[in-house]
């Protein structure tokens, strides 16, 4: 029953913003199947500071000749999509689909996967999660690293399309260990024809990526590597960047398993790589891993957030900053109390540095709101993840934030 109301919510909201070409985004008033939600509390605060980002979408929805990036950092309630997957096709579905954008091998790395896509090798590939900073290997844009000296080493991505979004792609674009020990790749359809080329002097003169565009659309390939030369001795994967060239949202989900903020801005090609995809919105996800901690204390968790949006900034001056509050949960049976402080902190910081936030807590129940979760069969048996309802009502109540805030813009807008 919870997943037919929640199901029911986001088709009515789905079907609500399917103006063509309209700027303004009409939004049913929010149907309360929960009491615990404080509707009032819905927002998207310190709005003006997206107000770039909003105009890109009224051009985007105007005359469709743009992409959008939407680049969403988070950890293991990230790592499945869940939430994600729901935002970015409610997006999708209303300023156009643009890709699948940014993939991450997890099953490769032996860890869960999001539903919408399937990695599969018959090799056994050497990883790391950031996570383990002490661990071998470098972490890059994924959060979640992939190795192998196999020479014939290869993994196929597979996407899962239903009814309602397509992510059939053209252009496939790598991101790895781009230097003199690397091998270069083949991409392989599944009839076996060879697609493209991926190698190391490739033209798009990125230092940690190379691209191949292919004139058919396809939902699978294979990447295999290709030893070329006597120095070329592994293949080392950080992510894979899937679009279609279309106009419209990419909204690329980095999420994994205990991360918090320190592992990513320790990560050591994380912050680096996110230029590649030229975010124009960076979303933040974080603090619930840190908040677990009987250690935990605001000044670090501050500093911790500082440093990594610090890092960030210096390489995508021009996007702009979302950050979100986390949703309560337990710890040995009890609401987690250190969350409530944590989410302070995400405000106190959001506002110190004039960015955006969006607070879910709040939202839910704040204090001791993990207690109504529970009574709602929307917490999974661990006390610290939702149910898959549940992050899809997360998701609704995210994306009726943001279009009311585009609505409030759009109304607003001088012309």
């Amino acid at each position: 029953m919870i997943r037919l109301k929640i199901g029911l919510l986001l088709t009515v909201l789905s079907l609500s913003v399917q103006i063509s070409k309209g700027q303004l985004l009409t939004i049913p008033e929010f149907a309360k199947i929960y009491p615990f939600v404080n509707e009032e509390l819905n927002v998207i605060s310190n709005r003006e500071q997206l107000s770039c980002l909003m105009e890109k979408l009224i051009n985007l929805k105007k005359h469709g000749n743009q992409t959008v990036n939407i680049l969403h950092i988070g950890d293991s309630h990230l790592q499945a999509d869940f939430m994600t997957s729901v935002i970015r096709t409610t997006l999708q579905k209303e300023f156009g689909n643009g890709g699948r954008g940014l993939i991450v091998p997890y099953r490769l790395a032996k860890t869960n996967e999001p539903f919408n896509y399937k990695t599969t090798s018959p090799f056994i590939w050497q990883s790391k999660r950031c996570v383990f900073p002490n661990l071998p290997l470098p972490i890059g844009i994924g959060g979640v690293t992939v190795s192998s000296k196999d020479s014939c080493a290869e993994f196929t991505i597979r996407m899962k399309n239903d009814s309602t979004i397509n992510y059939d792609f053209n252009k496939v674009t790598l991101f790895y260990q781009k230097d003199s020990a690397s091998y270069n790749f083949a991409l392989i359809d599944s009839l076996g024809n060879q697609l493209g080329t991926i190698k190391k002097d490739s033209l798009n003169n990125q230092l940690f990526s190379a691209s191949a565009s292919f004139p058919v659309s396809t939902s699978k390939v294979t990447l295999r590597s290709l030893k070329n030369e006597e120095q070329q001795t592994r293949a080392t994967i950080y992510g894979v960047l899937l679009e279609n060239g279309n106009p419209g949202i990419e909204y690329h989900t980095i999420g994994v398993n205990g991360a918090q903020y320190s592992n990513y801005s320790e990560a050591l090609y994380f912050c680096e790589q996110t230029k590649i995809l030229k975010p124009d919105l960076i979303i933040f996800s974080l603090g619930t891993n840190e908040a677990y901690g009987l250690n935990f204390k605001q000044d670090k968790f501050y500093a911790d957030m500082q440093l990594l949006f610090d890092k960030l900034k210096l390489e995508n001056p021009d996007a702009a900053f979302l950050f979100t509050t986390p949703a309560c949960s337990f710890r040995r049976k009890k609401p987690n109390p250190r969350l409530p402080l944590a989410a302070k902190t995400i405000i106190s910081f959001a506002n110190d540095n004039k960015v955006s936030y969006w607070d879910l807590q709040g939202t839910t129940g704040g204090d001791n709101s993990a207690i109504n979760w529970k009574k709602n069969h929307l917490m999974r048996p661990d006390g610290v993840h939702y149910s898959r309802s549940a992050y899809e009502f997360q998701a609704t109540l995210f994306c009726q934030a943001f279009f009311n805030l585009y609505n409030a813009y759009v109304a607003n807008r001088p012309e």
